[in-house]
Formats: structure tokens, C-alpha cells, sequence
């Protein structure tokens, strides 16, 4: 489950800090010790752990409020709804979060925003963060993880799509990685589009040379339109394929949905130039919120069905519409079609029926550093097909 913020109508939200004390009402020892390192990064001070009974005592007793109640949910527990619609209730200033266990160790920034927003404790500038994201790009603080891409006819491991993490330094303690979600679009927006995407290239071509000739997987990196369309984007890949011994079609470029597309014919030539010196290029995260069409009849390898999209086809006759008349247009083009976010076997019986080519996704695998591929390669080759699952 991912952070919750409760947040409540009328009243101040945050409230201001040092409006009294935190509480925790958490069991796990490894999330409360994560709460409490966040905190301190945030330069709070540490939550008091207390029993269920506790916090519902404090939250109806007179006097100072709680700044916030952190809690883990646990529905099974005797006093849980009754503490939970207490301070939901918008006569309360408390303020709740509730702390699942996804998703807080991919991208521990998410946590301190959470904790920032529950405590009123202010966040770096966006001058300020533009500033550190430089600084760290200069000192090489940034890494990847690889998410694997298979083909869904065979399960053939295909390929992987490189994803930046930003080795934020953070207080005393060394870093917090900090997903791209949280500062692809900053660096965008602070000038810094082009610095990253030569980072991310040079480690992603770097880390899977490394692993040949054990294992050869393709990698697929993220770009920003701003940096497809200039010039001298491919020659700084090509010389840095050439540096890495590593074939331009072994390394692939994702248009990322940031930037809408103002000139296409421009676009269509950028693209052509990529094409033509070797690399594949592809449309990533087309979803129901924007109608990217005419990007079809450009010159693109393929195109990603966005997560999001997929998801929706669980519930959604729409969603599951749009996914096939998406393959259909791409199909039509010579594109191939990779569906993200393929998290389980219903999931993938979906793309399959709907003809998608690649699946990418939890069901496949997580995204991983480039040492832990050859593991997972040889684990998928022993595994059952996802589909099946479903059927034993």
C-alpha cells in the first residue's frame, strides 16, 4: 500500500510546525525505523511509537493537538476503525498518514514529502534542488535499475529499459535514491535535460557491455523531446556506442510524454536521424489521457502502452478498446507494441488477446541493477509462463 495522506476539508493542512507531537502506530520495526530516519532527514523530531490504544486516547483528549498520527494500517485490529474515522474526522486537526509497505524503499523522497506535508516543515526551492541535481550529476551521483522487456509469443527475454535513480546526498546519513518521477521533469525545467540523458546513456551502455557476452540484452533509455530533436544527439551516441563497442540498435531510445509536440515534422526528422544511424526509437506512455496519434506516421520503431492504460482495461470496456485499436494502428505502420506495467497474469492474457508483442511489468520482473539480470534471466528461462498461472 502507498503513502496515504489524509488530509481534511476546512481546517489548516498541514498544521504549523511544532504544533505538538507525533505519534506512530506502527508494529513493523524496519517501517518505523524508515519513519524515524525520515524524520530526522527532515529535521523533525522522532515520532513516539504507542499502542493503538494510546493514540485513541490522545486524539480525544483536550488540550494541544498532535502535529500528525503515522500509522500502519491493520484492518484485523480490534480499535482500528474507530482510531481511523477519529482522525479522519474533520473537527480534528490531526493530520494522518497512513504508511503501507510499497513503494516506500523504490523512492524514499516520496516518504520525506509525505512527512514534510504532515509536519509543515519546508522542502529545498526548486532553485535549490536544480542546484544539488547539477552538483550531483558532475559528481557521477546518479544510478540505474533495469526493468526486463519479453516477448510475449515465447517469453524470449528481449531487452531491459534503463531507469535513473538520483543519489540524493541527504544530511549526514549518505544518500536517499530519489526516482525519476520526482526529478526528470525538474531537470527539464532547470536546463539540465541534456546533462542527464548523456549520464544516463553513458552508465546504461557502460553497465550492459559489462555483462556481454554472458548476457546481451538491448537497453532502452528515456529522452526528453528537447534533446531528441537536437542535432548532435546522435553523434554523442555514436561515439558513445563506439567507446562501448556496443551496436546503435543495442541501444534504444524512449520519447518520454513530458514535452507536447509543437513541430512534427521536426520531430519526424530527429527521429529519422536516430533511425538511420542505427538505434531504434520508440513512443512511450500512450494512455487514454492524450491523443498522440499523429505520432503513428512518423518513422518510430513502435510504440509503450502506458501502465496506467493497462490498468484500466481490468475494469474499463474503453481502456480496453483503446488498447486494441492501438495495436491495430501500430501493427498497420510496422510498429511493434510493448505494454508496461504487466503486473500478473490476467494482466498479461489482456496484451496477449489484444496482440500485443512485449510485455514489460512485476509479472516479468522488477527493475533491477544490471549485476542481478544474469539471475533473473536464468530464473525466467525456469519459470512457468504467467499465463498459466492463472489457469492452475
Amino acid at each position: 500500500m502507498p503513502i496515504e495522506p489524509v488530509h481534511k476539508t476546512g481546517l489548516p493542512s498541514p498544521p504549523p510546525p511544532g504544533c505538538g507531537e507525533i505519534l506512530a502506530v506502527i508494529q513493523s520495526s524496519s517501517l518505523l525505523s524508515l519513519v524515524q530516519d525520515g524524520l530526522r532527514r527532515i529535521g523533525a523530531p522522532p515520532a513516539r511509537q504507542v499502542p493503538l490504544s494510546e493514540a485513541m486516547a490522545r486524539l480525544a483528549r483536550p488540550g494541544q493537538p498532535l502535529q500528525g498520527l503515522l500509522c500502519e494500517p491493520h484492518p484485523d485490529m480490534s480499535g482500528w476503525t474507530l482510531l481511523s474515522e477519529a482522525a479522519r474526522d474533520s473537527i480534528n486537526p490531526t493530520n494522518l498518514l497512513l504508511l503501507g509497505h510499497d513503494d516506500l524503499t523504490e523512492d524514499p523522497a516520496e516518504l520525506l514529502t509525505a512527512l514534510r506535508n504532515l509536519t509543515g516543515l519546508p522542502g529545498p526551492s526548486e532553485a535549490e534542488e536544480v542546484a544539488a541535481l547539477r552538483l550531483s550529476l558532475e559528481r557521477g551521483e546518479v544510478a540505474m535499475c533495469y526493468q526486463p522487456i519479453v516477448r510475449i509469443a515465447d517469453r524470449k527475454p528481449l531487452a531491459v529499459e534503463g531507469l535513473v535513480r538520483w543519489l540524493r546526498p541527504d544530511g549526514n546519513r549518505g544518500m536517499t535514491p530519489v526516482g525519476p518521477d520526482s526529478f526528470v521533469r525538474l531537470a527539464e525545467r532547470g536546463g539540465l535535460a541534456g546533462a542527464l540523458a548523456r549520464a544516463v546513456s553513458r552508465i546504461a551502455a557502460s553497465e550492459m557491455r559489462a555483462l556481454r557476452p554472458a548476457l546481451a540484452l538491448p537497453v532502452s533509455i528515456n529522452m526528453p523531446l528537447e534533446v531528441l530533436l537536437r542535432r548532435d544527439t546522435v553523434a554523442w551516441l555514436g561515439r558513445l556506442c563506439r567507446e562501448q563497442r556496443l551496436p546503435p540498435k543495442d541501444l534504444a531510445i524512449e520519447l518520454t510524454e513530458g514535452t507536447p509536440v509543437q513541430d512534427v515534422p521536426l520531430l519526424g526528422r530527429a527521429v529519422a536521424r536516430l533511425r538511420q544511424a542505427g538505434h531504434l526509437v520508440w513512443i512511450d506512455d500512450m494512455s487514454l489521457e492524450e491523443n498522440r496519434d499523429i505520432l503513428l506516421d512518423l518513422p518510430f520503431s513502435g510504440l509503450k502502452l502506458d501502465r496506467h492504460l493497462l490498468g484500466a482495461t481490468r475494469h474499463s470496456r474503453r481502456a480496453r478498446a483503446e488498447v486494441e485499436r492501438l495495436v491495430a494502428m501500430a501493427h498497420a505502420r510496422g510498429m511493434t507494441v510493448t505494454a508496461e506495467g504487466v503486473a500478473d497474469a490476467a494482466l498479461w492474457q489482456t496484451v496477449a488477446w489484444a496482440g500485443v508483442d512485449h510485455a514489460q511489468g512485476y509479472a516479468v520482473g522488477r527493475p533491477l541493477p544490471a549485476a542481478d539480470l544474469p539471475s533473473w534471466a536464468a530464473a525466467w528461462r525456469h519459470a512457468r509462463r504467467p499465463a498459466r498461472q492463472a489457469e492452475d
